[in-house]
């Protein structure tokens, strides 16, 4: 029996040979039939193999982009948002700019003074009136019977009550309002009245009166209620007939009173309202 040193270099020898046997027999294509044989009794398994963990691995691959695209929609979610939110501020900021011109413009075609601006804070919720209230009161110097004008400027109402910091005001749809009034065109006089549905009627136009469709409709100042020629609106309808003492006038006001902001309020008018004989 060879020692253990011989036996090594034996086995290290013999490795050593079969090494150098192999890769000359790799090179000269040799064991090209055993490599075919091995891949051909290895290549089903493997295909098996990649069958099984392919669903696994595209699960984790789309795990991973879904987390991605997750994050980059979050991210561009808070941009649009940003942006959405600045384009707002800014369009806010120009309508202000222009309410504030518009308020300026009706300033000046009351060159006595006497206005003051006002915001709208509040609205009468029910269907029987029309108010709005004002953020000016009576520590502003607004009193009961002053005029309320838009920045148009054309008549809005007047002020019906007032508290310190604030005050309500009855609009001229109200069905409790009546002002006295003119057709501009046709000097023809009546009353502007308020109606539960929100429109206006002048009233008491006689049959004879030259009045048509687009005439402008103005306060005469009659009763000393109310300034003279302030615009209320325009002529949208008429209707009469021989039975009637008095045409049917429907008006048309220039503002939209339903989603008014801003108004005016007429300081320097005092009411003084023409008693009864």
């Amino acid at each position: 029996m060879l020692p253990i040193t011989a036996r090594t270099l034996a086995w290290t020898g013999f490795i050593a040979i079969a090494a150098f046997v192999l890769m000359g027999a790799s090179r000269l294509t040799l064991l090209d039939p055993v490599e075919n044989v091995t891949l051909n009794v290895t290549a089903p398994a493997q295909t098996a193999m990649r069958g099984v963990t392919r669903p696994v691995a595209d699960w984790v691959n789309n795990l991973t982009d879904a987390g991605a695209l997750s994050n980059e929609n979050q991210r561009l979610r808070t941009e649009n948002e940003r942006l959405t939110s600045e384009l707002a501020r800014a369009r806010e900021g120009s309508i202000e700019q222009a309410r504030a011109l518009e308020l300026a413009g009706a300033q000046a075609q009351f060159p006595e003074g006497g206005l003051l601006a006002a915001s709208v804070v509040a609205r009468d919720s029910s269907n029987l009136r029309a108010l709005i209230a004002i953020d000016k009161g009576s520590s502003d110097g607004v009193r009961e019977g002053m005029i309320i004008v838009s920045a148009g400027p054309s008549l809005v109402g007047r002020v019906s009550k007032t508290f310190d910091d604030y005050a309500w005001v009855t609009l001229i749809t109200d069905p409790t309002s009546a002002v006295s009034a003119r057709v501009q065109e046709s000097r023809s006089e009546g009353v502007v009245a308020g109606n539960y549905g929100g429109d206006l009627r002048m009233e008491f136009v006689g049959q004879g009166a030259a009045v048509k469709e687009g005439d402008f409709v103005l306060t005469s100042g009659v009763g000393g209620s109310y300034p003279e020629g302030i615009v209320i609106g325009r002529v949208s309808e008429i209707s009469k007939t021989e039975q009637d003492l008095f045409q049917q006038v429907s008006v048309d006001h220039l503002a939209s009173l339903a989603g008014i902001e801003d108004v005016l309020v007429l300081t320097s008018f005092k009411p003084s309202p023409v008693g009864r004989p």
